[in-house]
Parts: C-alpha cells; sequence; structure tokens
C-alpha cells in the first residue's frame, strides 16, 4: 500500500520504494510501566518498506493512497 503524510507522498530513504506495511507501536515510558500504567502511552505509527524492510515511525496517522 502507498500512504502519505499530509500532501507527501511517503518514499523509502533507503531504497525509493512507495510500498509499505502499516503497523501500530506503543510508546512506552519508563515511568507509566513502572506503575503498570502502559495504556496510558502514545502510540506510532510505523511504516516497513516492502523492499528492503526499512521501518519508519510517523506520530500521526497517514493517509492510504490508491
Amino acid at each position: 500500500m502507498m500512504y502519505a503524510a499530509g500532501q507527501t507522498k511517503i518514499h523509502c530513504p533507503c531504497c525509493r520504494n512507495d510500498t509499505f506495511d502499516k503497523d501500530y507501536r506503543q510508546l512506552n515510558s519508563r515511568g507509566a510501566t513502572f506503575f503498570g500504567l502502559d495504556w496510558v502511552n502514545r502510540n506510532a505509527t510505523i511504516l516497513v518498506c516492502k523492499r528492503c524492510t526499512y521501518i519508519a515511525w510517523f506520530m500521526d496517522d497517514l493517509k492510504e493512497l490508491e
């Protein structure tokens, strides 16, 4: 799938590919984890390049392109 951040189409910085697998990861902090409050941590959107497997992290959700 292809994605855009705002009006900018995303390309892999390593191989210039434009297709990715999308997933989400939780941004854990030591303090919240220590107190068992992982649910209060923010999530990040990650894109994994389908060609070279480079992982790009984004704080906002991305727009899917056709």
